[in-house]
């Protein structure tokens, strides 16, 4: 076992799944820090988050404070070598992050300086971008700014969603850990981010997810990429919300955006701004999702000629 010890801090499954690397190579973890348990679904089920899960299964310690700053004085007496964090959901004050003796180290799923901020993974895909990559960085107080200890890429298939993107982005997390875990004590070629490059993306809103069909279809069908499977992006028929999962561009000239050209087996064509979109699987309000070609075995909404807006 390394004799270097470790603070991690972190919540979702990207976070799980690099604690669980941290874990394969025997890391010294003194402590691991995730979000309060919060009530979910219908019956307001309290839900671990997947982090916490995986603490408890290996007897680390384990705080789950409101704020960060009520177990400063615990964490200040475990003299600790590193701190490292990945999706935590919360600003973690300086305070904290100045306690360990190599810094703080951060987990970001994009190429920095690209997409510093809080939807890397949904931005990349919806901005149509065909690669992107997992970063290393040193936790500084300006957003995502830090320097790189290292970085690597992986191409995004047209395929890719946010669900099967998320997936790969946290397996390269999980090898680069592996390969690099001295480096994160003793980097060999730290380097300065350039600012001048530096893009960002926000948190996404709900208006964010509602589709313009005036758009190109191409644009729409990486909306729809970047939303899979949750939040999902949104279009409105008869004053209802229509979510849309999956969709296909086809090349076809369109003179009217949102307008129901053809609904068959293979889906519903929609004109957009720029060709036609074929979409492919939808959810009504209440109802469960389902695949287009189900949908119109039964009795449904749906008119040609009508409009999506």
């Amino acid at each position: 076992m390394c004799n270097k010890s470790i603070v991690f801090i972190g919540t979702p499954q990207i976070a799980a799944d690099c604690l669980q690397a941290l874990i394969d190579v025997n890391a010294n973890i003194v402590a691991v820090v995730t979000r309060s348990d919060k009530p979910s679904g219908r019956n307001n089920k309290i839900i671990y988050s997947p982090v916490k899960e995986l603490a408890l299964k290996n007897n680390l310690k384990l705080f789950q404070p409101e704020h960060l700053s009520d177990i400063y004085e615990e964490l200040k007496w475990m003299n600790i070598d590193l701190i490292f964090t990945c999706a935590y959901g919360k600003i973690i004050p300086n305070s904290i992050l100045e306690l360990p003796r190599y810094k703080s180290v951060n987990v970001h799923p994009s190429l920095l300086p690209k997409y510093r901020g809080a939807s890397p993974i949904q931005s990349a895909l919806i901005n149509g971008e065909n690669k992107t990559g997992v970063s290393f960085i040193y936790v500084t107080d300006k957003l995502d700014a830090g320097d790189i200890l290292f970085q690597e890429e992986i191409t995004i298939d047209a395929s890719d969603n946010y669900l099967s993107l998320y997936d790969k982005l946290s397996q390269l997390s999980v090898k680069m850990i592996k390969n690099n875990f001295d480096k994160l004590f003793n980097p060999s070629n730290v380097i300065k981010q350039n600012d001048t490059k530096a893009t960002f993306c926000k948190i996404i809103s709900h208006e964010d997810e509602k589709i313009d069909w005036t758009k190109d279809a191409l644009s729409i069908n990486n909306l729809l990429r970047g939303l899979y499977d949750k939040p999902a992006a949104f279009t409105t028929y008869e004053n209802l919300n229509v979510k849309i999962y999956k969709s296909e561009v086809v090349e076809q000239t369109t003179t009217s955006p949102g307008k129901i050209v053809k609904i068959d087996k293979q889906g519903i064509l929609v004109e957009t701004g720029k060709n036609c979109l074929l979409l492919k699987e939808i959810q009504l309000p209440g109802k469960k999702r389902m695949q287009v070609s189900q949908l119109i075995n039964g009795n449904h909404i749906f008119k040609t000629l009508s409009f999506f807006k």
